[in-house]
């Protein structure tokens, strides 16, 4: 939350609205839902925005609710809901059921508006529906059909929290300083339509050789059928350095060059990654301006600091 954005919600002060809420009240209906207050922002801004008599609290309300689904959306809460879920061994039914809970709870408090209720119904459905896109996710497994050339190893996840399955070499491979080659994976596959497979480096890799995949990520359309490839590229270059001296008569003599260090892949190696993501299809619908639609962060193009 920005500080433009955090301005909105210093009109609440708590000393400004009485509340009718009394401390009893508030502190049992906090202990029994605890978790989705803290989202909220904790007891004291629950307790804030539940003093706000309805035509203040009507007018916040709008913001709070985009600001809150914004921070739903953050990597650091999406690592919340799947430490939560595993944690808990949550499925979709204990979810919903959860949720419906919680629906009877606020429909009973009696100390709560209309609008209010209703608010933190909102707040619960977009809690209930992280948590359950979270386990769909978790639980999700897409069957790839392949075909594998004799020798190959299948991709394998190293973990089951990994994102990315190693690929593993069929052959073995010399780069040379400088050359770029095609590692044939030993795959070919029948992707879901809707689904693409990326090719990625592997991080330790990376950090430890000077092999790069040249077009990362590498991209794996639905339709493709053909044997999965890697472009694999030694970033080294193929002289590293020359010493050299003049004689008397100013011709050039080398005394020693250094090579640029060639890498071998072996065969059963793990050397690059897929990842499989959905893909959703894209429409562009031309309009007047999109100036007017959403908010512009302003700034040109590389305003970021970023080429590329």
């Amino acid at each position: 939350m920005n500080d433009e954005e955090k301005k909105g919600l210093e009109i609440i002060e708590e000393d400004t609205f009485d509340s009718e809420i009394s401390d009893e009240e508030l502190q049992q209906f906090y202990e029994d839902n605890q978790d989705a207050i803290d989202l909220i922002g904790g007891l004291d801004m629950f307790e804030s925005l539940m003093s706000l008599d309805d035509d203040s609290f009507n007018e916040l309300r709008p913001q709070f609710l985009q600001l809150f689904a914004e921070t739903l959306r953050e990597p650091e809460s999406i690592t919340e809901f799947r430490t939560l879920a595993i944690a808990q061994g949550y499925t979709k039914e204990a979810a919903r059921a959860d949720f419906e809970t919680a629906l009877e709870a606020i429909n009973s408090i009696d100390f709560l508006s209309e609008p209010k209720k209703d608010f933190l119904k909102e707040i619960y459905t977009m809690v209930s529906n992280q948590l359950e896109e979270t386990i769909n996710t978790m639980n999700r497994v897409v069957r790839i059909p392949c075909e594998l050339t004799e020798g190959t190893d299948i991709p394998t996840y190293a973990h089951d929290t990994d994102a990315g399955m190693d690929i593993y070499s069929p052959d073995e491979y010399t780069i040379a300083p400088g050359e770029t080659v095609i590692i044939p994976t030993g795959i070919k596959a029948a992707i879901p339509e809707g689904y693409a497979l990326l090719i990625q480096p592997r991080s330790g890799q990376s950090a430890k050789t000077k092999l790069r995949i040249a077009n990362t990520p590498g991209l794996i359309d639905s339709g493709y059928r053909d044997e999965i490839g890697v472009i694999v590229e030694n970033i080294e270059p193929p002289f590293k350095d020359i010493d050299y001296e003049f004689d008397s008569t100013g011709n050039i003599h080398i005394k020693s060059i250094l090579h640029g260090e060639s890498y071998t892949i072996a065969p059963g190696q793990r050397f690059a990654q897929m990842r499989l993501v959905q893909v959703p299809k894209a429409e562009f619908v031309q309009v007047e301006s999109v100036g007017e639609i959403g908010e512009d962060r302003g700034g040109g193009f590389g305003s970021t600091g970023t080429i590329g």
